[in-house]
């Protein structure tokens, strides 16, 4: 299924509401002026909520990563990340919650 290309600017949660920041590989394709998520690509989450929610008594979400993406298109022999087949299968760590991925990133640039 097609949809839109992941780039650096697009907004990532954990299911807690911590924010999440790509630590970003070497990659060569922009998108919108930004460089696009590879799969790859592992988010570091600060802020989770999920401690404050259990009184302590579970970790809070420290990374995140993607698991699917594009079928077709690569970059350097690595997968993109694509909203919205992305959010369905990624996981926060060491809470396997899915991330939450805001569609309010490019939206030029489609992929399958």
């Amino acid at each position: 299924m097609p949809g839109f290309l992941m780039t650096l600017a697009t907004p990532v949660m954990c299911t807690h509401g911590g924010k999440g920041t790509p630590v970003p590989p070497a990659g060569r394709v922009i998108a919108s002026g930004m460089g696009v998520i590879t799969q790859a690509h592992t988010y570091v989450i600060t802020g989770c909520g999920f401690p404050a929610a259990t009184l302590g008594a579970q970790p809070p979400c420290v990374s995140g990563t993607l698991f699917t993406g594009t079928l077709r298109v690569r970059s350097m022999g690595l997968f993109l990340g694509l909203f919205p087949d992305s959010m369905a299968t990624s996981k926060g760590l060491p809470n396997p919650t899915p991330l939450i991925i805001a569609p309010a990133g490019q939206v030029r640039v489609r992929a399958q």
